[in-house]
């Protein structure tokens, strides 16, 4: 496989990643029971309003929480369209997504029980798994692959 085939195969699916992160905004994360019909910031305060708690995670925190997982997979786009699955902003996207999207699964699976969860956390952890392998695993390395394509000795030992 070249590389440029690997660079396009980690943009597409970093694309879709980002997609699928956004997708899970529109989509229940409640399957059952409380705010199973509801999304954002209405689910939140569903949840709130039924005495479900996590300490030290306000009304405020959570809702923060569950918008940072679709503008997450939005950022990925703009980082991949800017610099390519394979930059630095790329995976440290890639990272966040992972983060963001975890703490959101394992957040709203505390407030509302693992067996209640619905589309969306799942979503959410499909598109970060497809950010993260794209970036960190499909995208070509940035590491010099031909001779000239190393700095030289000069370079390398400068500032020693």
């Amino acid at each position: 496989m070249t590389d440029d085939a690997r660079r396009r195969g980690a943009d597409a699916l970093v694309m879709v990643g980002g997609a699928v992160l956004v997708a899970s905004a529109f989509v229940h994360w409640v399957s059952r029971g409380s705010g199973s019909g509801l999304r954002g910031h209405a689910l939140v305060d569903a949840l709130i309003a039924d005495e479900r708690r996590l300490p030290g995670l306000s009304a405020t925190r959570l809702t923060i929480l569950w918008y940072f997982v679709p503008a997450i997979g939005a950022s990925s786009w703009v980082a991949t369209g800017l610099w390519g699955a394979g930059s630095r902003a790329a995976r440290i996207i890639a990272v966040l997504s992972a983060v963001f999207a975890t703490a959101a699964l394992l957040t709203f699976g505390w407030l509302v029980g693992f067996r209640d969860l619905g589309v969306g956390a799942w979503l959410a952890m499909a598109g970060a798994a497809a950010i993260v392998t794209g970036s960190w695993l499909v995208a070509p390395s940035r590491a010099p692959t031909r001779p000239g394509d190393r700095p030289s000795v000069r370079m390398t030992d400068r500032g020693r």
